[in-house]
């Protein structure tokens, strides 16, 4: 099994980041390799909760809500995919910190193949998944501190 942790921190309120979090279908705003976001089913939060997600370039990925904290923790797995895993889930977790917001993630995940699997996620997949899932938390905080930041703009609602 191979983990992955981030760590960064918004200039923004937690609750701007959770917001972010919580609406599942929000992912398409701040992962640059989702396409469109559409909830599964009728539950829209919580555990239980599922979205799927059209890839870029191509692709398509369900991911099942496992852990949901109301505005502190959000964990997720894999429960459809055309990637070349056994299973994938991670927990994301917000907390104040100073004037701002701390994101954490715990990111778990096995590749199919056996010893082939173990030698590609060595090579390629562990060096490639981080590297977009910094281009997703730069993106996540991007848009959360933009959000705020419109909200104490002058003549913003």
């Amino acid at each position: 099994m191979t983990a992955i942790h981030h760590e960064v921190h918004a200039a923004c309120a937690p609750e701007r980041v959770w917001a972010l979090l919580a609406d599942l279908e929000a992912v398409q705003r701040y992962n640059p390799g989702v396409r469109r976001a559409a909830i599964e089913g009728p539950q829209r939060t919580g555990v239980g909760a599922r979205r799927s997600c059209d890839l870029l370039p191509k692709g398509r990925v369900v991911e099942r809500v496992t852990l949901w904290e109301d505005g502190r923790a959000l964990g997720l797995e894999v429960a459809e995919s055309d990637w070349p895993i056994r299973f994938m889930r991670w927990e994301t977790r917000v907390e104040p910190q100073g004037s701002g917001a701390r994101i954490t993630q715990s990111l778990e995940y096995r590749l199919k193949f056996g010893p082939l699997g173990w030698l590609l996620d060595r090579v390629v997949m562990k060096r490639k998944l981080t590297a977009t899932l910094d281009a997703v938390f730069a993106s996540l905080v991007r848009n959360a501190e933009s959000v705020a930041s419109a909200q104490l703009s002058p003549g913003s609602d």
